[in-house]
């Protein structure tokens, strides 16, 4: 055993005072505490451990560090009154001085931030961190000049702190030295998909060495070297089958063990399972076959592609469905995953006549649009899937005869020919793989050329380079066959390449050989993902049988991973198999990076677990997994010698902004805003929904109350998406007593947001839904309770597999004058994603549509697909002034997962005594408040709880600079284009001036009045990656907006 010492930090201060064993593990219970996000639960161990050592520095440092990052209502104040302490103590305490600064620069302040920062880069000239945020102290005061320079030497400190590239590159640009600025965002280019990249933002782990908790002293662990041994057991004998073309493997039936399926010559497959002691004869497959779980049922099922074509063969209650033929075109080489993103998966096949891009439809139909996707090209003899310009999406290599063909997805229904990688295009390639085998983000691409040379293509995140020879060969070794898999459980993978004579595993940075097995009249190699704990075997066919090359004992041990976009949730964003999916295992601080994709150059396509060596830990730190949706999701406590099931969490990742207000006891969740102000919603290709960037909300009565003298209203981001908002105002409304108001609002066309003013209103008799129940009950008060709206289409996030109606009966004729339809409810809103989903299988998001019935009995439209509810419960409105004398009945009707609350109407009416006063905010503040905790009832109506935060969620930041943390009243106060913009977890609180109660003869409505925007993170949301470019209203103040915008809006934030 090796004895390695691991110094965490020493602990002791300048204090002379002797700690004990059990504050000791005290303090390490609170460290352990913060590492796992536990804040309130680390902030009271450390306030125990203060208690007990209250002349014990270093943890009053500690507790100072949780009680900021629990978030709680002024835990700013109280964390800098610790640390203020410990600076009268010791006025050099280099982790005071640090985290004085960033509570300056957290609430605001930055000029109040910059004198402790200075004097921590004098005590402590190496940290990259503090040279960073002093720059972002320096941006926020206005002084360029000053900031990039701290930038440019954080980048010099740190080259791994992408944050510094981005900020150093626009503040340069602001002072004109562009040439410089551009090196800066090229080598940010270069870094953005590395994972030990890393970023700086007022979050746990993100602030600095100095802005964690530190453990005492030396801890000690015993690291396993790497065990002695051979790589690879003795071969076992799996069939006696001695022409085979093709393996692939799967988990057939589901009982955690890998089956392998053999394509054997004679036009018979034979699936090896239950051990390999039971063949099963599938006739008729004499081809390639890919398995994935193309109808989303929780079966793996087969794609077959050969000489007759692509067929279908499904898998349903452990037997085999007999084949669907899906087209008659010769098929050498496949590949299934998700080409167009909408959570199924689809059939790319080529051939001799060229490529095929067969669309799942998730009807149990397909249809070839490679012509529609500019795909064709030339005759192909393998596919490779991989994410060649690492944006989340994937892209295609098809190797041809005569030439390679590239082309890039572009998320807009297109395929585009890639336009570098020049050389490889004109290089005959046997064999082709694609792996991130250094883990920095970009896949490198491997060959094996006509002379059986192996090739390499590196991506440095700007250019790609020229080919590269790792190994050249002065032999012809006939076929061959690449794939990547770490074998010894080092944490870095290896190349496997196998030809007619054997395989060999290489170093695939130096091509240095790492294991080589001779194997006479061999056909054909994969990597087997068998054992969870020992890592890759190898299964061979040859002249001799197949063969299974189990893990030797020269190994370090695995665990492995099997993701899955199934849950347990009724709608999936994600394919069921995981095919796309990224994961990145982190071990010790170092990264590995798989992909489920099948690495393996031969024909077909398997799908089993990942397997990752952990490089002689017990466990992995954790896994981050990017779904093939472009969803993120994190995995903790992963064991090794376990198979880690993870299925995709189905998470609210975007609605709009949540707004709570004070309501004499607590904030109080409302509703969300601004979905109306949606940028990029994707509609159809190249059509996107164009925002209204204002919505107006009605509080119900005595809802808000005046907090020392003020009104107090938060505007949050609980989600992945950005909120831009250019103002905010209260209206005030004092009507006669006796009439009330509602407004002009939904999601639609028309709408103004202006008060309408009424007296009287009318429920309806009788309400009916599509089945002729009555539901009359569940719509007379707004309480949360809807009715059914109908099956889900499983497909498709809030669509219904029917339509869905409600028809009102009311007991007298609806008056023509002023009859306007009050409605309240709720909407499952769709994504991006999920629109163009249903749209390219031919369906489409229906609004509301309402209709009335004359005095003979004849339905009519009176509104068509006129909106619906914007979002989370809220009343919506619609003027019926298209209704007929003599109607006595309305129906609303849409194919949307719509929850109507309570529906009635009421008569506008004009000439009523009313005033109303408009308040703008007194004070506006940007925090990082967390994510309030969110429960849905049984019919997905959402509610908030702001006292329950959680300070960590899944969520990314579009790329950019957002409002700086502290006073952003002048972006705020006024109506200009000037817009403050927050992210997840982040929130805008806003003060108002208190009014005086109204005279006794009114009643008083208070209406708020939000002008802005919101977009989130969808892959097919356009921009969504970036907070730019921003919104430019017609009314803009552009010296006054662009002014505002660098003076607040100098925060860069990206990814997690």
């Amino acid at each position: 055993m090796l004895l390695v010492g691991l110094i965490i930090g020493v602990l002791s201060g300048c204090s002379d005072f002797n700690i004990s064993k059990e504050q000791m593990a005290l303090n390490d219970r609170g460290v352990a505490e913060m590492g796992r996000y536990e804040y309130s639960t680390a902030q009271a161990t450390f306030q125990s451990l203060v208690k007990s050592a209250p002349d014990w520095l270093e943890a009053r440092n500690n507790l100072a560090i949780a009680t900021l990052n629990r978030q709680k209502e002024g835990d700013e104040l109280k964390a800098f009154k610790i640390v203020k302490d410990v600076l009268r103590e010791d006025p050099e305490n280099l982790r005071a001085l640090y985290v004085t600064s960033l509570i300056h620069l957290y609430l605001g302040k930055p000029e109040l931030a910059v004198p402790p920062m200075i004097r921590v880069t004098e005590l402590d000239e190496y940290d990259g961190y503090a040279a960073y945020f002093l720059g972002q102290a320096y941006l926020q005061m206005g002084d360029n000049a000053s900031a990039s320079n701290w930038f440019l030497k954080s980048v010099s400190l740190d080259p791994y702190l992408r944050s510094a590239y981005w900020a150093g590159s626009q503040a340069l640009r602001r002072i004109g030295r562009e040439q410089e600025s551009e090196a800066l965002l090229l080598d940010y280019q270069r870094f953005a998909p590395n994972p030990a990249a890393r970023l700086a933002s007022f979050s746990y782990t993100r602030m600095g060495g100095k802005a964690e908790t530190l453990s005492i002293g030396q801890e000690n662990f015993q690291v396993q070297p790497r065990p002695e041994g051979k790589l690879f057991g003795a071969a076992e004998k799996l069939s006696n089958l001695t022409k085979v073309s093709s393996i692939t493997a799967t988990d057939v039936d589901r009982d955690d063990f890998l089956d392998f399926f053999l394509v054997n010559e004679g036009k018979n497959g034979v699936l090896l399972t239950s051990g390999f002691e039971k063949p099963e004869l599938l006739e008729g497959i004499d081809e390639a076959i890919l398995w994935g779980d193309i109808d989303d049922d929780g079966q793996v099922d087969i794609a077959t592609c050969g000489k007759g074509g692509v067929s279908l063969i499904y898998q349903k209650a452990a037997s085999w469905i007999p084949a669907l033929l899906l087209s008659d075109k010769s098929c050498d080489a496949g590949a299934l995953f998700d080409a167009d993103h909408d959570g199924d998966l689809d059939i790319l096949a080529t051939g001799p006549e060229g490529n095929q891009l067969l669309i799942n439809n998730r009807d149990g139909t397909f249809r070839d649009i490679a012509e529609e996707m500019s795909l064709l090209g030339v005759p192909g003899k393998q596919v490779l899937v991989l994410d060649i310009d690492a944006d989340r999406d994937l892209d295609i290599l098809i190797l041809g005869d005569v030439k390679n063909s590239i082309w890039q997805n572009d998320r807009t229904w297109q395929y585009k020919p890639f336009p570098g990688l020049v050389d490889l295009k004109s290089t005959f390639l046997k064999a082709v793989t694609a792996g991130d085998t250094d883990a920095d983000g970009h896949q490198e691409i491997y060959g094996v050329d006509s002379k059986d040379n192996l090739l390499v293509w590196r991506y440095d995140g700007v250019a790609w380079a020229k080919k590269n020879t790792l190994k050249q060969e002065t032999t012809d070794r006939g076929s061959a066959e690449l794939a990547i898999a770490d074998f010894d459980g080092d944490g870095n993978q290896e190349l496997l390449r196998s030809h007619d004579s054997g395989f060999e595993i290489m170093d695939p940075n130096t091509g240095y050989l790492v294991h080589e097995q001779s194997i006479e009249g061999l056909q054909s190699a994969i990597v087997a993902n068998i054992d969870p704990g020992y890592g890759p075997s190898i299964v061979t066919a040859s002249q001799d049988g197949v063969y299974k090359w189990p893990p030797g004992p020269g190994r370090y041990a695995f665990l492995s991973v099997l993701p899955s976009g199934r849950s347990e949730a009724d709608q999936m964003r994600s394919n069921g198999s995981g095919i796309g999916t990224q994961a990145r295992m982190r071990v010790a601080g170092k990264w590995t990076v798989e992909m489920v994709l099948d690495s393996h150059s031969g024909p077909g396509q398997s799908l089993m677990p990942l397997s990752f060596g952990l490089r002689g830990y017990a466990d992995a730190d954790y896994i981050a997994l990017t779904w093939s949706d472009g969803v993120t999701q994190t995995e903790i406590d992963l064991m090794s010698g376990k198979l880690h099931v993870i299925a995709e969490t189905q998470r609210q990742l975007a609605s709009c902004p949540v707004i709570f207000v004070w309501d004499g006891d607590r904030y109080r969740f409302i509703t969300d805003v601004l979905g109306v102000g949606g940028m990029g919603f994707f509609t159809s290709p190249g059509i996107y929904a164009k925002p209204r960037p204002f919505e107006r909300y009605l509080l119900g009565k005595n809802v808000m109350k005046e907090r020392g003298g003020r009104y107090h209203i938060k505007l949050t981001e609980p989600m992945e998406e950005n909120a831009y908002l250019d103002a905010a105002t209260i209206y005030a409304y004092d009507l006669s007593k006796g009439y009330s108001m509602v407004l002009d609002e939904r999601m639609g066309d028309d709408v103004t947001g202006r008060p309408i003013i009424f007296k009287e209103s009318v429920a309806p008799y009788r309400v009916v839904d599509k089945k002729g129940r009555d539901v009359t009950s569940l719509l007379a008060t707004a309480d949360l309770k809807a009715p059914d709206p109908g099956s889900l289409d499983k497909r498709f996030i809030g669509l219904l597999e029917e339509d869905q109606e409600i028809t009102l009966e009311f007991n007298a004729p609806i008056k023509h004058s002023g009859a306007t339809l009050v409605a309240d409810g709720w909407v499952e809103y769709p994504y991006s994603q999920t629109v163009f989903a249903a749209w390219q299988a031919g369906l489409r998001y229906r609004t509301v549509t309402i209709e009335a019935r004359d005095d003979k009995g004849n339905w009519y439209t009176v509104a068509s697909e006129f909106g619906y509810p914007a979002g989370m419960p809220r009343k919506m409105t619609l003027p019926l002034m298209d209704v007929r004398e003599g109607s006595s009945a309305l129906r609303l009707s849409s194919n949307m997962e719509i929850y109507w609350d309570k529906v009635e109407l009421v008569y506008e009416v004009s000439g009523v005594d009313m005033s109303y006063q408009v308040l703008k905010p007194d004070s506006v503040q940007a925090s990082r408040i967390g994510f309030p905790e969110r429960r849905n009832n049984d019919q997905k109506a959402p509610s908030y709880d702001y006292e329950k935060r959680s300070p960590y969620w899944d969520t990314k930041f579009q790329r950019g600079f957002y409002t700086a943390l502290g006073d952003a009243t002048e972006l705020v106060e006024r109506l200009d284009g000037a817009v403050a913009i927050i992210g997840g977890g982040e929130e805008l609180h806003m003060e108002f001036i208190a009014l005086p109660p109204p005279a006794e003869e009114f009643n008083r409505f208070f209406v708020l009045d939000f002008r802005g925007w919101a977009k989130d993170m969808d892959l097919y949301t356009k921009d969504g990656e970036t907070v730019d470019p921003l919104p430019m209203p017609s009314y803009a103040d552009e010296t006054r907006r662009e002014f505002l915008h660098s003076k607040y809006n100098v925060r860069f934030q990206e990814g997690f």
